[in-house]
């Protein structure tokens, strides 16, 4: 198997015997297990939280794999707090970004632009998608994978496309963007996703489809 880098690898025991510890985050704990020949990931609550959004994240993740969004939900155990997935090997869109070609960055972003509008359709608002440098995985095979559904809620009026617009357009990955020869309009940009935001609140489909198209094209044309 190649290089197991979804996150920063750490030191600790896992949940059984045989798993590796993987990553700590505010709220969750993260671990490898092989099932079966494969390695899964598993999430449990970081002890140190005072929320378990464990539940919440399994149920999200089953969820939105049904609109082709995520790594593929295998289980949650309630007993044991347990979400168990598919474990994705590959690198964190921050640390893939400096040295991927121009074309393969254009395409991981219309490919997660696609998955926040997959989301959107489905109701469901993500809520990171302003900085998502950790909640992109870019694996081997070049796909990107968005991760970390702890914080998604069900939304009337939600907001993944609009809050990746920004990011597209933030100082941060606009002078990396430049970098590699990608030149996003930002004025254009942020005027179709306020368009785009319109047309959602008023539930006008075709309206949104429409200016979708106009952002995917920005991106597309960089």
């Amino acid at each position: 198997m190649a290089h197991k880098t979804e996150a920063p690898p750490a030191s600790g025991t896992g949940q059984k015997e045989n798993d590796t510890f993987l990553a700590k985050g505010k709220r969750g704990e993260t671990y490898l297990r092989e099932e079966r020949d494969t390695t899964v990931l598993v999430k449990v609550k970081n002890p140190a939280s005072a929320a378990d959004t464990i539940a919440n994240e399994a149920a999200y993740t089953e969820r939105l794999n049904t609109v082709g969004v995520g790594p593929k939900f295998i289980r949650y155990d309630e007993m044991k707090g347990e979400l168990v997935r598919e474990y994705v090997d590959g690198l964190e869109f921050r640390k893939w970004l400096p040295a991927a070609e121009k074309e393969a960055v254009r395409d991981v972003l219309l490919s997660v632009l696609q998955q926040c509008r997959a989301m959107d359709a489905a109701g469901v608002t993500k809520e990171e998608m302003t900085r998502p440098w950790k909640h992109i995985i870019i694996a081997v095979s070049g796909e990107a994978y968005l991760i970390d559904f702890e914080r998604c809620s069900a939304s009337t009026s939600p907001k993944n496309v609009t809050q990746f617009c920004q990011f597209l357009t933030g100082t941060r990955l606009t002078l990396a963007l430049r970098a590699k020869g990608l030149r996003i309009d930002a004025r254009k940009l942020l005027e179709s996703a306020k368009s785009y935001k319109d047309a959602l609140k008023s539930t006008d489909t075709k309206k949104a489809d429409h200016a979708f198209q106009h952002i995917m094209e920005g991106v597309r044309n960089a």
